[in-house]
């Protein structure tokens, strides 16, 4: 596994930063307890270290802290800091300067700062908690005051790997591709986006909640293959991604509650829409016999869309949606007899080129929206926005998937 994670280790993040006043007072304090503690030599005490030094080791302070307290602060389920510690070569997804960063670590654990767990070599990446004085002063901090560095990039690129010897997916791996133009483009596009939404108020269950940067995420079917942006570009990055339904009821935007729209049965849409031909009435994921099950029917959708091969298994996560007897053969032919202009497309491998016309379609409304000043939170295939702005996200999701894909996509308001 080229990933060791335990579901109990909140994931690092170099982009994080301390930016509140709480936070920032804490990250000083403990710049210069470790500064004094890597200190060497009869003269280190009254020697001062150089500015650049100074620097480095402020702007890791700076993120561990801001690290431990989204974890502590917003994920008390998880006990761990995960960090990758491992040196690799740097590229444009990597935040400069932080190759001092495992030493940082050793002098807050020496200091009692933080408490360090070893890593397992393909079980666990080396972990770390906050303790002492650190953990106490995090307690009575916010997690409105993480923030986010400067320099992230917001486009990324990541390639296909392939499967391993018993045929698990291998992770994607990122690939550190040329600036042209179209990313150049594609770049001021989320800047203008995540700019925008810096300025508008968004809270959960009242509390603001840490800086965040939405990032587009393009794909390769294959690492050898030429560096194209035309494949996947979904979104990603946001809070609210991630959040329960039940939860989503608690989010305000500038004080207000959300309005969750999503463009209705929007993949197999996007399908028909490739193949020239019009879907039929009602909803398209509405199987005979599996009316009850139409997450099954939707996720095998997906499945069929994506495969490069005729599904004869289901995915586990197909499966455990669908009744007991359900095969991979008998769902895809549930489905395809429902939707046979679409047959031609399953086990062709176009969700990446579906998904990518889907991001287009949603990045046109943030930004159209966004210049309205309406602030919008995506959600792959819908948005979500303040209710009084509803109306008009609405108009507008509809009138730009007819201009970018020539075909009427409705949209629904899901109960939040």
């Amino acid at each position: 596994m080229d990933d060791p994670f335990s579901s109990s280790d909140h994931w690092f993040d170099p982009w994080a930063t301390a930016s509140g006043s709480h936070l920032k007072a804490l990250t000083d304090s403990i710049t210069k307890q470790v500064l004094q503690a890597t200190a060497k030599g009869p003269q280190a005490r009254i020697r001062q270290p150089r500015a650049e030094q100074v620097e480095r080791v402020t702007n890791i302070v700076s993120c561990l802290v801001a690290n431990l307290a989204a974890m502590h602060l917003g994920h008390p389920e998880h006990s761990r800091l995960a960090i990758p510690l491992r040196h690799t070569s740097q590229s444009r997804y990597d935040r400069k300067g932080f190759g001092h960063l495992p030493h940082v670590i050793d002098a807050m654990a020496a200091e009692g700062l933080v408490i360090k767990h070893q890593a397992h070599i393909k079980k666990r990446r080396t972990g770390i908690e906050a303790a002492g004085r650190l953990l106490d002063a995090l307690l009575k901090g916010t997690v409105a005051e993480v923030g986010r560095a400067e320099g992230e990039e917001a486009i990324w690129l990541t390639a296909r790997m392939g499967r391993d010897a018993v045929g698990r997916k291998l992770p994607y791996q990122l690939v550190d591709y040329a600036d042209t133009p179209e990313t150049c483009s594609l770049r001021r596009e989320m800047e203008e986006i995540n700019t925008f939404l810096a300025t508008q108020r968004i809270e959960l269950q009242g509390q603001p909640q840490a800086g965040f940067k939405l990032t587009r995420r393009f794909t390769l079917r294959h690492i050898g293959d030429r560096h194209t942006f035309h494949l996947h570009g979904r979104l990603y990055g946001g809070f609210w991604e991630s959040l329960p339904r039940g939860l989503r009821a608690d989010l305000r935007i500038n004080g207000e509650p959300i309005a969750d729209l999503d463009f209705a049965s929007m993949f197999p849409r996007l399908a028909y829409a490739r193949v020239g031909a019009e879907p039929p009435a009602g909803d398209l994921y509405a199987i005979s016999g599996l009316e009850e099950h139409r997450a099954g029917v939707k996720a095998g959708f997906a499945a069929m869309l994506s495969s490069s091969n005729e599904m004869t298994r289901l995915p586990s996560g197909v499966k455990d949606e669908l009744p007991v007897g359900w095969t991979g053969r008998r769902l895809a032919e549930a489905i395809g007899s429902k939707h046979p202009a679409l047959v031609p497309l399953f086990g062709k491998d176009i969700a990446l080129d579906l998904m990518f016309t889907e991001s287009n379609i949603l990045v046109a409304v943030l930004l159209r929206l966004a210049r309205m000043g309406i602030a919008a939170l995506p959600m792959h295939d819908g948005i979500m926005v303040q209710s009084t702005s509803a109306p008009s996200a609405k108009s507008i999701m509809q009138t730009t998937a007819l201009a970018l894909c020539g075909v009427d996509i409705p949209v629904s308001a899901k109960i939040v």
